[in-house]
């Protein structure tokens, strides 16, 4: 009985191992007539230039490792202006403008670091606003960031905005291009109303 019972193991083993075999065989010769051949392949590069295909500048599309930080200069956000006598009354107010975005850009076209700069805001006429035009006086300076904030340029703008009396409120929009950067970490760019 044992020795029947290990006849049935042993033959059991036989025929798994040889089933596994002839699947091996099976699956190699599949692979050895199955065009191995047709799946290599060779890319060659061109040999002639074409003609067709511009030369481009890719210096234009170089963006500046470089690009300062925006930073509004604290309490340079917002600039009141009241009638002569009446500082800090409601009743006096002539408007109110109000820096709220801003945003750059930085670029090394041929060889020198320059950026965009664009600042905005709105500008809201008061009670006492009798219409007319208001200029925004902005200042833009670019100083180092070490504890002396050494300034390596500094530009006041003034902005013209038209307000008429009653009128709601009007948007306001400044864009400097050019403004030459040192090209070199350890900068950033300050911002604000500068009534002085």
């Amino acid at each position: 009985m044992v020795e029947r019972a290990f006849t049935v193991d042993f033959l059991s083993t036989v025929k798994t191992v040889s089933l596994v075999a002839v699947l091996g065989l099976g699956l190699t010769a599949c692979g050895m007539m199955g065009g191995g051949d047709e799946l290599e392949t060779t890319a060659q590069a061109p040999t002639q230039k074409n003609e067709n295909v511009p030369d481009v500048d890719f210096s234009v599309f170089n963006v500046s490792s470089f690009c300062p930080r925006l930073e509004p200069l604290n309490g340079t956000t917002i600039i009141r202006s009241y009638q002569r006598g009446k500082q800090d009354d409601p009743k006096g107010l002539r408007y109110q403008a109000t820096l709220v975005k801003w945003a750059r850009t930085c670029s090394d076209a041929q060889a020198q670091a320059s950026m965009k700069l664009g600042l905005a805001g709105r500008v809201t006429p008061g009670p006492a606003w009798k219409g007319g035009e208001v200029i925004l006086p902005i200042r833009v300076a670019i100083v180092t960031t070490d504890e002396d904030e050494k300034t390596v340029y500094s530009n006041l703008f003034k902005v013209p905005v038209t307000l008429g009396e009653g009128s709601p409120s009007e948007g306001w929009a400044l864009v400097e291009e050019g403004i030459t950067l040192p090209d070199e970490p350890g900068y950033k760019v300050i911002f604000g109303f500068d009534e002085r």
